[in-house]
């Protein structure tokens, strides 16, 4: 009791405060409230109009129930809004928090690839890889910006915590496994995004570490054991819940592609390999396009010009082959080609890591060259962003005053009755 109350009376609040100040990652949270700020301005009109997709009416109403996702096998989709705001769609908040959970994933990356480890370089890769226009594939979906955004911060952190597990370790292969189980079963896409960044660690451990191939199966064998495990579960998960009747079967989110159709699946993805570079899509148009292009390629000229040359450029190839994992899973290419909402977690990465290994170059003027494109991209997108929250916006109106008529002609015309129940159907 005498040691408790010295340690009470003792205590320094203020010293306390600037000890844990100073021993903080001042460089990581630059690049966190960086892109945090930077995208919080950018959708304010966003967040401050209430600008709502069409599925998120009756979940703004009545809030989103935790199992709202079972049913095409998403068993973890809304544990965190439900956990966070039991399930409500709170205007502002929601955005907020959101992109709080993106940004922090951005920031995690930044550091599990181990780039130049001061403010310019965190914070310019930060707003590169935030500010992107595939962000807008969610953030049409009110109901998701929480949920689908934050599951960056599950896949780093897992991959972070793997790489540290340099023997076996129940409590990290169980907390890795888990967090890749959780984004799994959020949103399965993001399988992408753990072949891209795993495959860009690696790259950069070939290139800047001098790793061997022997000593990076070494290395990440735990990374790769904790992938399989958890998409093993997750598989798994998947069989119990069919034999419950929780899934919709036919729903395209749960079909795979058979073995037979892998054969005429790898010619697409080889076709798609080189098209996915320029694909344009609303509001990811041209020059936006020539920005990524630009940086892919100077970025494969770097690793094309490296020590390991061969082992650089296979894992450079898997880098964008892994963003269209989902691609080749899937039986729905309609779905799952040239997708913002599945290149949000795959080539979108993949052009991030591209500018991850140039940041990490020792020639200054080709950094001088990447960090010109990164921020005319980020100049892009800004003006992309706002383009799409104005036609959202204006199309809005546009439906409700088409509505506001249509409703007026169906009152003054001769059968309608004040008495009888009507039902109005808008699609758009």
């Amino acid at each position: 009791m005498k040691n408790i109350y010295q340690k009470i009376c003792g205590f320094d609040l203020a010293a306390q405060i600037q000890h844990r100040y100073r021993q903080t990652d001042g460089v990581f949270w630059s690049a966190f409230f960086a892109a945090f700020i930077a995208l919080n301005l950018i959708f304010i009109y966003h967040s401050a109009q209430f600008l709502f997709g069409d599925h998120d009416w009756k979940y703004l109403r009545n809030g989103v129930p935790l199992n709202a996702g079972l049913f095409e096998g998403r068993f973890s989709q809304f544990i965190a809004i439900n956990l966070l705001s039991y399930g409500k769609i709170l205007p502002i908040i929601n955005n907020i928090l959101g992109i709080a959970g993106f940004s922090f994933g951005i920031s995690l990356l930044a550091r599990y690839w181990k780039i130049p480890h001061h403010k310019s370089a965190y914070i310019l890769f930060a707003l590169f890889a935030s500010i992107t226009p595939y962000i807008l594939s969610f953030m049409y979906f009110a109901f998701l910006i929480i949920p689908v955004l934050s599951w960056n911060v599950f896949i780093i952190g897992s991959l972070i915590i793997a790489e540290k597990e340099t023997t076996f370790s129940i409590k990290k292969t169980l907390c890795s496994t888990t967090l890749l189980v959780l984004a799994l079963g959020g949103y399965p896409p993001v399988i992408n995004l753990i072949g891209v960044a795993l495959l860009t660690r690696q790259l950069i451990a070939v290139m800047y570490e001098r790793k061997s191939l022997k000593q990076l199966l070494k290395d990440y064998r735990w990374s790769i054991i904790n992938i399989i495990l958890a998409c093993l579960i997750y598989k798994i998960a998947l069989i119990i819940m069919a034999k419950a009747g929780a899934l919709n079967s036919s729903y395209y989110n749960l079909q795979t592609a058979p073995f037979s159709q892998w054969g005429e699946k790898l010619g697409l993805i080889v076709k798609d390999f080189f098209l996915q570079f320029s694909a344009t899509l609303p509001f990811i148009t041209i020059p936006y396009k020539i920005a990524t292009i630009i940086m892919s390629t100077i970025g494969a000229v770097i690793i094309i010009k490296s020590q390991k040359r061969l082992l650089s450029i296979i894992l450079g190839f898997g880098i964008f082959l892994a963003g269209l994992t989902t691609l080749f899973l899937s039986t729905s290419i309609e779905e799952t080609e040239f997708s913002p909402r599945i290149d949000f977690f795959g080539l979108m990465y993949g052009i991030t890591g591209m500018y991850a290994i140039i940041l990490k170059s020792k020639t200054q003027y080709i950094k001088n060259i990447a960090n010109l494109i990164a921020m005319i991209s980020i100049c892009i997108s800004i003006n992309n962003l706002y383009e799409a929250q104005k036609v959202w916006k204006l199309g809005f109106e546009s439906e409700m005053k088409a509505y506001k008529r249509i409703i007026k002609r169906f009152e003054s015309a001769p059968l309608f009755n004040q008495l009888n129940r009507y039902i109005v159907v808008q699609g758009g």
